[in-house]
């Protein structure tokens, strides 16, 4: 084997044990500050229920979001797909007093991302194996360099303007990480009975929107695309007052 070939082989596995910035070469983000994590929820959804309106609290065991970051560039074939998987998710869902959604709060702890898990890779049929070492250090630069979770330890998400509820419903949504957000508008599936709800669907977004910048190696032969994809099943139950 040629031993320019061998020593980039060799270098790879160093580059690829983590598809993540470092915190030096971080856009800058939306300025807009997002209410302090202290205070959520924002909406006092409690006092709806006791007020007379419906409230649902989000089943985290039944709920589940993933992120796909696909890998980019010629030297692609020698990097990963990764998704990453959200635990310990909580969130309300509040409905008017005509039973039609007016806002919604969403919030997970950064800390317990699941990165490139089996099951989230077969969900996804991704064509790649990384190793456990690869893995973990995917994971480690993800806290370390990207997330900041020390100090911003939730993404948040906001949702407002329910729109086209007798058709095809979408809402403006607002994602906060990190101390900015990103505002857009994204449609959804929703489905009500008279003690749940389910909502899913997927939005594409950009890393940088997010104030991420993709990882970039080799003079940009092997890096992160930009776009991620964020897919989502949720599931809601009603709060009663007796509960």
């Amino acid at each position: 084997m040629p031993a320019p070939r061998l020593a980039l082989l060799l270098l790879l596995p160093a580059i690829l044990a983590g598809c993540q910035p470092r915190p030096a070469d971080r856009p800058e983000a939306p300025t807009t500050q997002m209410p302090s994590q202290e205070t959520w929820p924002q909406y006092d959804y409690p006092g709806a229920v006791a007020a007379g309106l419906r409230v649902d609290r989000l089943d985290a065991e039944r709920s589940l979001i993933d992120i796909v970051v696909r890998r980019d560039g010629p030297l692609a074939r020698f990097g990963h797909d990764h998704v990453i998987s959200v635990r310990d998710l909580e969130g309300f869902l509040l409905f008017d007093a005509d039973g039609s959604p007016q806002r919604a709060e969403l919030r997970f702890p950064l800390a317990s991302l699941a990165v490139d898990d089996v099951a989230g890779r077969r969900r996804y049929q991704l064509d790649t194996e990384p190793d456990a070492s690869a893995v973990e250090g995917t994971r480690t630069n993800l806290m370390q360099h990207v997330l900041d979770p020390q100090d911003w330890p939730f993404a948040t998400v906001q949702v407002t303007d329910f729109d086209g509820l007798g058709g095809q419903p979408t809402a403006a949504l607002v994602i906060g990480i990190g101390g900015s957000h990103h505002s857009s508008r994204h449609p959804f599936i929703l489905r009500l009975s008279p003690e749940t709800t389910s909502v899913e669907g997927s939005v594409v977004l950009r890393q940088t929107a997010l104030g991420l910048q993709p990882f970039s190696a080799l003079g940009g032969g092997l890096r992160v695309a930009d776009q991620m994809e964020i897919h989502f099943q949720l599931e809601g139950h009603r709060l009663r007052t007796d509960r």
